[in-house]
């Protein structure tokens, strides 16, 4: 890791034996998790998800019959319970960037800019994410900015997206969504401290050196990609459905005779 003490809040929140314990208290419950985890969390799910994705994994398990147990982000549990129905049961944790933005304090700053378009991380509170244009994960959050018919947006997440929002669509203008009140030392606290740590300066450095280097207990490692390598196979047939069939045939008869790797 380019800087050890870059952690995540997510993570802190859901402390590997702990989630054992409501794991074994809930055998009855498929256990799908949120990407940032750690190893351990994710050796004792079934499932790992990205906030892309939850939905559509979530919904297809919810169409199985499958009763929930999710971790950690409680927001993110709960945007996705409303929208599929699922049964699900939540685990307490929160991201404390999304966590700390204000639903009283976004509607003052739409009637400030009426014609904003609001987009929001679904990591976000539920008052929040009620009042939202678009709800998506940061790539989903991206294209919005480029494709939509407007030229101002207010956006609830990191604000490290800004300059990737910037880029995509230059000439429009991006907003912070508010985390604090007038009286606050800071109208805007949007930002990870902890992604912050990681640089391009220390991520030359690890390269270069070889230091910082990450150790997992490999019978960890080995049960943490069962639950990865199911989502990422998911996510392999949703993009094969939505593939018009000559880029299928196409892309077989590249490959034909090509064995595993």
């Amino acid at each position: 890791m380019p800087d050890l003490d870059a952690t995540c809040s997510l993570d802190l929140g859901c402390p590997a034996d702990e989630f054992a314990a409501f794991c074994d208290a809930h055998p009855d419950r498929t256990v799908v998790v949120y990407a940032n985890t750690s190893a351990a969390v994710k050796a004792r799910a079934d499932w790992m998800v990205t906030s892309s994705i939850g939905l559509k994994i979530v919904a297809h398990l919810h169409a199985q019959g499958k009763k929930i147990l999710w971790a950690p982000d409680k927001h993110l549990g709960d945007y996705i319970q409303k929208q599929t129905g699922a049964d699900m049961l939540l685990w307490q944790g929160s991201c404390l960037v999304h966590d700390e933005f204000k639903a009283v304090e976004l509607e003052l700053l739409k009637r400030d800019h009426p014609q904003a378009r609001v987009l929001v991380h679904p990591e976000s509170p539920a008052a929040v994410i009620a009042l939202a244009d678009v709800v998506g994960s940061t790539s989903q959050m991206i294209a919005a900015a480029r494709d939509m018919d407007a030229s101002e947006f207010i956006v609830a997440t990191d604000r490290g997206i800004l300059h990737k929002m910037q880029l995509v669509a230059p000439g429009k203008r991006f907003i912070e969504a508010p985390t604090a009140g007038n009286s606050a030392t800071c109208k805007s606290c949007a930002h990870c401290p902890w992604m912050a740590m990681n640089g391009l300066q220390n991520l030359a450095d690890v390269l270069e050196s070889g230091r910082n280097e990450i150790h997992v207990d490999p019978e960890i490692g080995r049960k943490a990609y069962v639950c990865i390598d199911r989502m990422l196979a998911f996510a392999a047939q949703q993009n094969a459905k939505v593939r018009p069939s000559s880029d299928l045939a196409k892309e077989q008869s590249l490959f034909a005779g090509i064995g595993p790797a």
